[in-house]
């Protein structure tokens, strides 16, 4: 049986979200970016931004200079989050298996529901039309016998457009197109393989398709394999629903840039706590902690930390995760962004302890630490994420 994803996205979502929010917006050149220096770079851009020439990573002031019309509006990531999860219900009605790919896209896998709701085609105009008529947003769609060519192709339309790659044309399909075009070359790693590339003059697909895998490997190493087969369309990874995705992750953008160590540990703590209440809900424990920060001039540090045993509680996980960021913080140069990531996730299965070896005081902190936590899920769940956080953090 060949496998039927769907990947469907709304373009500059958060663009899309803040005109629901200001109509007046609908026509204007929109960008997201922190508004708190010229220097910062734009995160997003409207289709209207895009046709005056602009594109994500140009500074504001470039941007200004270029379109002196630009509305430029600060990120405003809780407003993303709850449009992000209004969407979920429509998605969840057709597809048995879905993940998120990043805000306002999911990719769905279709395979052997022809009989309850159609064809994956059918499928995907269905979640548009109703995703527009519910929510006022216009989405692309791009349907594949894999994750990578049902993303490519929702990238190459459209709002309100569908994209149908048939199985067995994936290599007719991605020929045409630049090298650029592959979701997986847009890491910040892979800018030395497109570096590559470009010396050999290697411009679209179908070029590095052409090309022996064991010249590749000269050029690319390790990474000529994986390239070689996405230039011809073929993909095995799954659709990983969310509650077995192999790692959790949170980023706070921080606007304006911050620098004070009280309110950066507070907002750090309050991601952890969201990650948290994730894998409790999940039945999930972690074994492995990561902190990125991204500094105003846009170097990175990344450190990372194994936790024994696995846990899910935050009394637990904050020592580990403030000395991570105690050690990603060698420079007093503001902060942008912090983002922090689980992996390592397991099944959650609690043994008890028939002789617990510490001081029954420290038995006492830890169970009321935990009991605290799951009385916090209950109040974020039923009042939503501000109804208690951490002092620090505001």
């Amino acid at each position: 049986m060949d496998r039927q994803i769907v990947c469907f996205g709304i373009p500059a979502f958060e663009v899309a979200v803040a005109r629901l929010h200001d109509p007046s917006l609908s026509t204007r050149p929109v960008a997201i970016a922190p508004l708190n220096t010229s220097r910062a770079l734009l995160r997003e851009v409207s289709a209207e931004a895009e046709q005056e020439g602009l594109a994500v990573g140009m500074s504001i002031e470039q941007a200004r200079r270029v379109c002196p019309s630009l509305h430029v509006l600060s990120p405003n990531p809780s407003r993303v989050r709850t449009a992000e999860a209004s969407l979920l219900p429509i998605v969840s009605r057709y597809a048995p298996i879905w993940e998120p790919v990043q805000p306002g896209s999911v990719v769905m896998d279709l395979t052997g529901t022809g009989r309850l709701f159609g064809s994956a085609p059918d499928v995907a105009a269905k979640v548009q039309h109703e995703v527009l008529a519910q929510y006022r947003l216009d989405g692309v769609a791009g349907v594949g016998s894999n994750k990578l060519v049902a993303q490519t192709a929702a990238t190459l339309i459209q709002p309100s457009e569908l994209y149908d790659v048939r199985p067995g044309s994936e290599p007719v399909f991605m020929a045409p197109l630049s090298v650029r075009t592959l979701p997986g070359l847009q890491r910040p790693c892979m800018q030395q393989v497109l570096a590559r590339l470009d010396d050999l003059n290697l411009d679209t697909l179908g070029d590095v398709a052409e090309s022996p895998v064991e010249a590749l490997e000269l050029a690319l190493g390790d990474y000529a394999g994986q390239l070689s087969r996405w230039a011809q369309g073929i993909d095995s990874l799954p659709v990983l629903p969310l509650a077995i995705q192999p790692g959790l992750e949170e980023t706070v953008i921080l606007d304006p840039d911050e620098i004070d160590d009280p309110v950066l540990t507070g907002r750090l703590l309050d991601a952890l706590q969201r990650l948290c209440r994730t894998l409790r809900s999940q039945r999930r424990v972690c074994g492995r902690l990561s902190l990125t920060i991204q500094y105003s001039d846009h170097l990175e540090v990344t450190k990372g930390e194994r936790v024994t045993p696995e846990t899910c509680w935050e009394c637990d996980l904050s020592p580990v995760v403030l000395s991570l960021f105690q050690k990603c913080m060698p420079r007093r140069i503001r902060l942008r962004a912090i983002t922090l990531s689980m992996a390592g996730l397991t099944g959650y299965a609690e043994q008890g302890v028939l002789f617990d070896a510490r001081p029954v005081d420290e038995q006492r902190r830890q169970e009321r630490a935990n009991r605290l936590a799951v009385a916090l899920d209950t109040l974020h769940t039923r009042f939503g994420e501000r109804v208690i956080r951490y002092g620090r953090s505001s």
